[in-house]
């Protein structure tokens, strides 16, 4: 710095000395161009008095002007009566520019390079009684310097310069020492050493400068501390919270904008002083903020629905600098609303229908006397209270299953207890003629919940023998790939219309109502199998073709 301070002083003085001398040359050229003209306008005074006395003469008089004087006597049509450095010049001079001012009364000069001669001269034109004009000119040079003149230029400015740099090198010592403890000070604090402080004593003036400067070092410190800490927090918060927030300015400019609107709006990168209104995304967030309302409900390009509030940020005069947003995702609460409001329609009705019919049949058993009626009265108030019951079992299960209650941690030995139950639903095949068989690939043994897989086996199996027409084949596979229990359950059965495949799932969803209903299932089962699936971290996938036939596969991890 010290170097570059006194670097710049000198180069100052330099320019100083050299521009007063540029100054000096260009007055003095000023002031010769002024004493030529003055000469020039006396000189045509004098022969202008010769000419208008008659003296016949002239060219004596012409001649006796001071020697490097060209003179030239105009008509007042313009042509040249005489010149004496040239005698054929017959162009017109009349509306030459020193000519044309001496006709208006003035004394006419100028300064240009000579058409007939070819050098540069001073002209001065005067205007005769007759109209005629007589008109000297010099040989125009600028000021000349002398060789002399140079060599004393140059001694001064380098005695000038050598005495500046004397003089500012000491001075710079004295007076940059301190303002270099200082700025190395301020590049150290501002490199994030916030401790960093200076120690100045040469003087009262710059110790209380050192004073101050390490006071406000200090408060700078306490208060960038702060806001660090201050911003930590916030940043904290708003990445934890499970709601949008977006700040704007004045000028709707986002200042904050926290992952989660992020991931609400589908919006990447970082949006820092993008306007709302040119993201595409925030469309509806950027209409809303030009309406009244404090609160409102919008939804998203992507089918989100939010609950939307602004609020407005005060400055420190309480006038408004922006606005902050807080967005409320209620899609999930929205959905399961909607869920619940159908599996209770959907448990209601699935319960009414046996309950009505067991009343119907236990009322209208009291006026029987047929026992063979009565019978068969009986059996049918037997099976909706064996529907009824199978409907309410498989409902705890789905709760308790939704409930992710703790599960066990066994051994299964997969192919052992998928035999097992295909041992046991044999006669409900024998019974449809249908033919059951388990293939397996190994003996695969799984970690997790016995009862949950047993369970999943019967619901798929149990499914694909009712689903399957009598002579048909029901086959069951299992094997490993991969590191996971691939369990697979294939029928020959009416198959599943491609529509329903992506609610297959649902809890109460029947392809055929009627006919799911004759068959006695209760609409959760798949959901149920669904379920435990999930619980086993593993994915099911369905494939059907109508009048093929249906496979369900199970891919379940077995580490």
């Amino acid at each position: 710095m010290r170097r570059r301070t006194v670097t710049s002083f000198i180069i100052a003085i330099a320019f100083i000395v050299l521009f007063m001398t540029a100054a000096f040359l260009l007055i003095a050229d000023l002031q010769n161009t002024d004493h030529i003209k003055d000469k020039l306008a006396e000189t045509n005074r004098i022969l202008a008095s010769y000419i208008e006395s008659g003296d016949p003469d002239l060219v004596r008089i012409f001649r006796s002007v001071p020697e490097g004087t060209r003179i030239t006597y105009i008509s007042s049509s313009g042509d040249i009566l005489y010149d004496s450095l040239k005698d054929d010049i017959s162009e017109n001079h009349l509306y030459r520019k020193e000519i044309i001012e001496a006709s208006k009364g003035a004394v006419g000069t100028d300064i240009r390079m000579s058409a007939s001669i070819g050098i540069r001269m001073v002209y001065s034109a005067l205007m005769l009684q007759d109209g005629s004009y007589i008109r000297s000119a010099y040989p125009f040079s600028n000021f000349d310097l002398s060789s002399n003149y140079i060599k004393y230029l140059a001694t001064a400015l380098f005695l000038v310069i050598l005495a500046s740099s004397i003089i500012i090198l000491r001075l710079s010592g004295f007076l940059l020492e301190p303002v270099e403890e200082l700025s190395f000070a301020t590049d150290r604090i501002a490199r994030g050493e916030l401790s960093r402080r200076v120690e100045l004593k040469q003087d009262e003036d710059l110790a209380r400068l050192s004073r101050n400067f390490n006071n406000m070092a200090e408060r700078l410190e306490t208060t960038i501390v702060e806001s660090l800490e201050k911003q930590n927090r916030l940043e904290a918060i708003l990445k934890s919270m499970d709601s949008g927030v977006i700040a704007l300015d004045n000028n709707g400019n986002i200042i904050m904008m926290n992952p989660f609107s992020k991931q609400l709006f589908s919006v990447r990168g970082d949006t820092l002083g993008m306007n709302i209104g040119s993201i595409q995304n925030l469309a509806t967030v950027y209409e809303y903020l030009g309406s009244d309302e404090e609160v409102a409900s919008i939804r998203t390009l992507e089918g989100k629905d939010l609950k939307i509030k602004k609020a407005d940020i005060l400055g420190e005069r309480m006038n408004k600098v922006g606005v902050v947003i807080v967005i409320q995702d209620l899609t999930d609460i929205k959905r399961l609303e909607n869920l619940r409001s159908q599996f209770v329609a959907n448990v209601s009705h699935e319960l009414k229908t046996p309950l009505t019919s067991i009343k119907g049949f236990s009322e209208t058993l009291r006026f029987v006397n047929d026992e063979k009626t009565r019978i068969k009265f009986l059996d049918i108030i037997n099976e909706e209270a064996e529907r009824l019951t199978r409907l309410i079992n498989d409902i705890l299960s789905l709760s308790s299953l939704e409930q992710n209650r703790e599960l066990k941690t066994e051994e299964i030995d997969t192919v052992e207890e998928t035999r097992r139950i295909c041992d046991m639903l044999h006669q409900m095949a024998v019974a449809k003629s249908i033919e059951l068989t388990l293939t397996a690939s190994g003996t695969p043994i799984l970690m997790g919940d016995r009862d949950n897989f047993n369970q999943m086996v019967i619901n798929l199996v149990d499914n694909a023998i009712k689903y399957t027409e009598p002579n048909g084949k029901v086959k069951v596979r299992i094997e490993k790939s991969g590191g996971k229990l691939v369990l697979s359950v294939k029928d020959t059965g009416v198959g599943i219309p491609e529509e329903h495949l992506p609610r297959l799932f649902e809890r109460f969803y029947r392809v055929d109502k009627s006919r799911d209903r004759a068959k006695g299932g209760t609409g959760l089962g798949l959901a149920i199998v669904k379920h435990i699936v999930l619980s086993m971290k593993g994915e099911i996938k369905v494939e059907s073709e109508v009048g093929k036939g249906t496979t369900f596969t199970v891919s379940l991890p077995m580490d």
